[in-house]
C-alpha cells in the first residue's frame, strides 16, 4: 500500500485517475482517494478491507469526495452538473469506496443514474464554500497574506473569474470559459457574493490552517 504523491508526480498522479487526496494506492490500483475517514486508511495498511455496506453508502462518501476536491467541486460547479464525472471510473469506485463492495462493477452504473438524478442544488452551498476557501488559500499562497474583503473589491467580479476559469481548467480537456455551460455566469455571481460576504473570516482561518501545516507541506 502507498500513498500517491501528487505533488511530485502530478502526471503519474492523474495517469491512475487521482483528482482528490489523500489518495491511497494498493497493488497497482487506486482503492481510495477524496473523503476517506484515516480508520479506513489503517485497515487498508494492515492488509483489511474497507467496511461499505451498501451501495447508499458509496453513493454518499462519493458526494463528499466531491465536495473535498477543489478539481472535482470546481468543474461540477462549472458544468451545473454532477454527472460531469461519471466517465472516471477510478475516481467513482475510488472516491466511494465502491472498490470494497462485493459488487463493485453494479455500482457504476448505479452512481451514474444517481449523479443524473441528483441536482446541484443537494451540494452548492458546500461547493461555493470550497470555491471560496480555494481561492482564499491561492491568494495567502500568492500574496503572502490573508484576503481581505477591500482585496476583493479592488480585484473585482471579473477577476474572480479569471481566477475560477483558469484555476479549473485541466490544460486543453476542460476549460470552463470555452463552453456556454447554462447558468455559469449566474453561480459565479452566487460565488463571487458569498466570497464577499466571508472573505474576511475565511482569510483568517485559512491563514490560521496554513500556519500549522509542516514546512514544506500544502
Amino acid at each position: 500500500m502507498i500513498f500517491v504523491n501528487t505533488e511530485l508526480d502530478p502526471f503519474a498522479a492523474l495517469e491512475k485517475g487521482v483528482f482528490a487526496v489523500p489518495a491511497v494506492e494498493k497493488d497497482g490500483v487506486i482503492v481510495l482517494q477524496g473523503w476517506t475517514p484515516w480508520e479506513d486508511v489503517l485497515a487498508v495498511i494492515q492488509g483489511g478491507k474497507v467496511k461499505v455496506s451498501s451501495m447508499e453508502e458509496a453513493f454518499d462518501r462519493l458526494l463528499r469526495s466531491i465536495a473535498s476536491s477543489f478539481t472535482v467541486a470546481s468543474a461540477v460547479y462549472a458544468a451545473g452538473d454532477l454527472s460531469i464525472i461519471a466517465g472516471s471510473t477510478t475516481f467513482i469506485l475510488s472516491a466511494s469506496g465502491a472498490y470494497f463492495l462485493e459488487d463493485s462493477s453494479s455500482f457504476l452504473n448505479y452512481a451514474s443514474t444517481k449523479l443524473r438524478e441528483t441536482s446541484l442544488e443537494t451540494l452548492e452551498d458546500t461547493l461555493v464554500s470550497v470555491i471560496a476557501g480555494n481561492f482564499a488559500r491561492d491568494f495567502l499562497w500568492v500574496l503572502g497574506k490573508p484576503p481581505r474583503r477591500s482585496d476583493l473589491e479592488r480585484l473585482g467580479f471579473e477577476g474572480f473569474k479569471l481566477w475560477f476559469t483558469a484555476r479549473t481548467s485541466v490544460g486543453r480537456v476542460f476549460v470552463p470559459h470555452s463552453f456556454n455551460w447554462p447558468g455559469l455566469e449566474e453561480r459565479l455571481s452566487k460565488a463571487w457574493e458569498y466570497l464577499l460576504e466571508n472573505i474576511d473570516e475565511i482569510g483568517v482561518k485559512v491563514a490560521e490552517e496554513q500556519s500549522k501545516l509542516p514546512e514544506g507541506w500544502v
